[in-house]
């Protein structure tokens, strides 16, 4: 007798169970509002496809070495004389931003790249730590073991800015890959 209620207690609940649907077995089109929010952070994963071009100005580092003369007070004569000194550099550059759902990847112009980088992928350096907000789009790279600068784009006024040993503040438009003239 107790086999034949242990039987039919788990007959009924294997019926039970085959009806009820699994939360993401649901079809889409009768998901409930109280499962609104798993459905936006559904959508979240697949994430967005963003291609920026950036226009604005770039800082970064120089090093310039001068040589020369100089009078010598003690050989009361002209010895030759080297030094490097160090300073900023302001210019226009232009770079690239490309999102594709949770990875992105930053492209600098050549006068960017410091000497003794990482090499990146056919001058693309991959964005570690992205995160993509509603507002803002931020994360890292690393140019080398040093220079590791963060990025930040503010997506409601599309300004970029990257803050490292190499700075750069800009204006982003969406780039479409199409000619423009």
């Amino acid at each position: 007798m107790k086999l034949l209620v242990l039987a039919a207690l788990v007959l009924a609940t294997g019926s039970a169970t085959a009806q009820r649907y699994d939360d993401d077995a649901r079809p889409r089109d009768r998901y409930r509002p109280d499962d609104a929010a798993r459905h936006d952070d559904r959508d979240r994963d697949r994430g967005d496809d963003i291609q920026l071009v950036c226009y604005g100005g770039a800082e970064k580092t120089v090093a310039e070495t001068h040589s020369g003369y100089e009078w010598n007070e003690r050989q009361h004569k002209f010895v030759e004389k080297m030094s490097v000194e160090t300073g900023k550099s302001d210019f226009d550059a232009a770079l690239n931003v490309s999102i594709h759902g949770s990875a992105g990847d930053i492209r600098l112009p050549k006068r960017l790249i410091p000497p003794m980088n990482s090499g990146g992928r056919d001058g693309w350096w991959p964005i570690e730590d992205l995160i993509v907000g509603h507002d803002e789009i931020r994360g890292r790279f690393r140019l080398n073991g040093l220079n590791r600068p963060t990025v930040v784009i503010n997506r409601r006024s599309g300004t970029l800015t990257i803050d490292g040993m190499i700075k750069f503040s800009g204006r982003c438009d969406p780039d479409d890959g199409h000619r423009r003239f």
